[in-house]
């Protein structure tokens, strides 16, 4: 399925756009993770404290996530998006500031302001499936979150670009590089089209949220989803640090995260057609078996494939386990339910991030490499078992999209 199987007007721009913008929000992302490990590591008084930062990061999204779900489903999309984008760009802005005044502190804050921004970009998966819908909505769903593809080019090579731009403050000009693409958001986002909460749907807030979480399909897509994204994090986040300690230069830890970021978004041009064709319970075991295969290169040694090899599987894996989960978690709840339910899920997958990213500079320090690995295989394990046993009690590995 192309893009141009989505007929264009509003709903074609609104998926060119949210694309474009999902883009953009991981180059930034990418570009923020790269560096500020290696600045919290030279600022920090401790290296074991040297991601609380990117720890803090994470943490500010899963305290925001919720209220910023709330918001936008009473402002519209629109708003909320441009209110995240100018999170991106004054987090760029401090980050310079820190850095610049050697200050680990305002280094830890500028990680909670762009982790406000990264609770509002999470969603541009959510707003496309305001707009269409049927088997059409996975399609938009994938397409969406595959053009985070363009971060695979935008966000290593920013970072490597302007490392020393501004020498003798190395990664100074990383941060203006943050500004710079959350400003060019800011101008997309004026464009999109999403229509405003009307009042009639205000008022009306559907099932209790406690009804709607403790559908089976909801826990399994949330488990999915945390763990896509935990996975994604604690390996990610130590690779950098865990390159620069093994000696290997800045250029060949931007090498392994430009394919990881292709691993992550690539397949999601192609991941809506699968989940139609096989079943997303299936694509959320493919996803767990990528993961188990990134842990093999993990404990296998630290030249410089084996890192490549982990980032590029661990992204394919959290792209198979995010469409998935982010599939079945539309068709859990009701248009007026989406709010709460989008909010409540994106809490639990940055509380899952902020959890394994805080504790990642300590497993580095203290216990090595491949301590990043072995402690993510009791996750993966719940996962294939927990989605093993919804599709058992299913039925089938394929189930029906809940009309709307």
């Amino acid at each position: 399925m192309a893009i141009s199987s989505l007929r264009f007007g509003s709903i074609g721009r609104n998926v060119l756009i949210l694309a474009t913008c999902q883009g953009l929000l991981f180059s930034i992302n990418t570009v923020f993770v790269l560096v500020s490990g290696l600045v919290g590591a030279s600022l920090a008084p401790d290296p074991v404290l040297a991601t609380v930062p990117l720890g803090l990061f994470i943490a500010g999204a899963a305290l925001s996530t919720y209220p910023a779900s709330l918001l936008m489903g009473r402002i519209g999309r629109r708003p909320g998006f441009l209110i995240g984008a100018s999170f991106g760009f004054y987090g760029g802005v401090l980050g310079a500031w820190a850095l610049s005044i050697g200050s680990f502190g305002l280094l830890c804050f500028t990680g909670l302001v762009m982790g406000v921004y990264f609770a509002f970009g999470s969603y541009y998966r959510f707003a496309i499936a305001d707009v269409v819908t049927g088997k059409l909505k996975r399609h938009a769903v994938s397409i969406v979150l595959a053009g985070g593809v363009m971060s695979g080019v935008v966000g290593p090579y920013s970072a490597d670009w302007s490392r020393d731009l501004l020498a003798p403050q190395t990664f100074m000009a990383s941060y203006a590089v943050v500004s710079a693409l959350a400003y060019l958001k800011l101008l997309l986002l004026a464009f999109i089209d999403i229509p405003t909460p009307r009042k009639v749907d205000k008022q009306r807030t559907g099932r209790p949220l406690g009804e709607i979480i403790r559908q089976p399909r909801f826990i399994v897509a949330a488990i999915a989803g945390m763990l896509s994204w935990a996975a994604m994090n604690q390996l990610m986040v130590a690779a950098p640090i865990a390159m620069h300690i093994c000696a290997l230069p800045f250029s060949d830890a931007a090498f392994v995260i430009q394919w990881h970021n292709f691993a992550m978004f690539l397949p999601g041009f192609f991941a809506g057609a699968l989940a139609n064709r096989f079943g997303v319970y299936n694509v959320m075991l493919w996803g767990t078996v990528m993961l188990l295969g990134a842990v093999v290169a993990v404990v296998s040694g630290i030249d410089l494939w084996n890192f490549w090899w982990a980032g590029f599987l661990v992204g394919t894996g959290w792209c198979f386990l995010f469409v998935s989960a982010t599939i079945v978690i539309t068709e859990c709840c009701a248009v007026q339910e989406q709010s709460k339910t989008q909010g409540f899920n994106d809490f639990l997958v940055f509380f899952a991030q902020a959890f394994g990213t805080f504790g990642t500079g300590a497993l580095l320090h203290l216990l090595g490499w491949s301590s990043v690995g072995y402690t993510l295989l009791p996750i993966i394990i719940l996962t294939a078992g927990a989605t093993i046993w919804l599709s058992i009690r299913e039925g089938t590995l394929a189930p029906q999209i809940r009309s709307s």
